[in-house]
């Protein structure tokens, strides 16, 4: 039971991360569903750099008379660090691609079914070249964690 609590947690962190980096962006509604966009950059003096983020995901939710809630969402989220200054060869990215639906039935965590593939790549100095993917399926209904497939290659 307590793999399954981290796993859930796992999941709830990498929606909110990835749900979180659009929280200023604009919501538009369209056919019960919230289709949400972000593009924007920012600098960091601490980090000499650019951080830029793109995302697009649509989410739904659907709450019953009889107490049933459902979450649907579906997206992706990419990042992109540019290095100034001292990391001026240093430049990373990253694309996060996920799909995740939820099922509460009174109040309960009746059903959870999430997909989520993760590339990320870095060059620091031409020398220290990484290009990692992350991916995982997890389904876990009536209890029970039914199947939980991850899947991590990083080539140094």
């Amino acid at each position: 039971m307590a793999k399954l609590h981290r796993l859930l947690l796992a999941a709830a962190l990498t929606l909110v991360a990835s749900l979180g980096v659009a929280s200023s962006a604009s919501a538009a509604p369209g056919n019960g569903a919230d289709v949400v966009r972000q593009n924007e950059c920012f600098n960091d003096d601490f980090f000499f750099g650019t951080f830029c983020v793109d995302a697009m995901y649509v989410q739904n939710t659907t709450e019953t008379p009889s107490g049933n809630f459902s979450y649907h969402a579906n997206g992706e989220v990419a990042f992109k660090f540019t290095g100034d200054g001292i990391f001026r060869f240093c430049n990373s990215s990253s694309s996060q691609k996920f799909k995740y639906q939820g099922l509460y039935k009174d109040g309960e965590l009746h059903e959870l079914g999430n997909h989520v593939t993760l590339e990320l790549s870095r060059d620091c100095f031409g020398n220290q070249v990484v290009d990692c993917t992350f991916s995982y399926d997890v389904h876990y209904a009536n209890g029970q964690l039914q199947f939980y497939r991850p899947d991590f290659n990083c080539n140094p």
